[in-house]
């Protein structure tokens, strides 16, 4: 394999992890990730939660990232996955960038639907975890599914999460409710519109603000 060359050191300043960071760049973990799929074709099911289990468990932070990202590219053998999995690979998981490399690209709407009563289980019992980083996947889990789809299913349990995180402060859960909420909009403006009015005082100021600006302009910000 190419060499890369990386100073090990902490990510939490930037990533919110305290594992070790080699500084590698994410185009060549996602070429990590490709090469070793290119080279396993033969990569079942099975042989594939035991590696990430291993990998989630790893000491760095690009161990647990380059595991999200070779799920971003098995699509196949996602959808066979137990739900249930990323309960458990969420408690090796710090920080946004480690969370939402698992959770934001890699669950479709046709994924999440064709598991619906697990993926509800999963979301509910996460919405409400006492660790910060399960509470902010239960809602950038759904980011990509509400995009896609329109089944009020998805948008129902969007909502309800939203609901019962609005009120907390943490910028990774503050950040995911306007992130979830622009999401939204893609394929359920009203709704987005008609929350953001009756809820506006009890939203994060953030969520608001950026969500009012997707709204208006089509845009997260606008130029001041």
């Amino acid at each position: 394999m190419e060499k890369h060359k990386g100073t090990a050191g902490y990510a939490g300043g930037v990533m919110g992890t305290q594992k070790t960071c080699y500084q590698v760049n994410i185009p060549y973990r996602r070429k990590i990730a490709r090469n070793f799929i290119k080279k396993h074709p033969e990569l079942t099911l099975r042989k594939l939660i035991d590696l990430l289990d291993s990998l989630f468990a790893g000491k760095s932070h690009e161990e647990v990232t380059v595991a999200g990202l070779l799920l971003e590219y098995l699509p196949k053998i996602k959808e066979q996955l137990d739900p249930r999995c990323l309960d458990h690979w969420l408690n090796y998981t710090e920080g946004w960038c480690e969370v939402d490399t698992l959770c934001q690209s890699n669950w479709t709407g046709k994924i999440v639907l064709l598991k619906w009563p697990e993926w509800k289980g999963l979301l509910n019992t996460l919405a409400v975890d006492e660790n910060v980083h399960k509470r902010r996947a239960s809602l950038v889990i759904l980011n990509k599914a509400v995009r896609q789809s329109d089944d009020t299913r998805l948008s129902k349990m969007a909502f309800r999460n939203i609901g019962l995180l609005k009120k907390e402060k943490d910028i990774l859960i503050t950040k995911a409710i306007s992130w979830l909420l622009r999401s939204l909009i893609e394929k359920h403006r009203m709704e987005v519109e008609k929350y953001l009015q009756e809820n506006r005082n009890s939203l994060p100021k953030i969520a608001v603000r950026e969500v009012n600006n997707k709204l208006t302009t089509g845009k997260k910000y606008t130029k001041s």
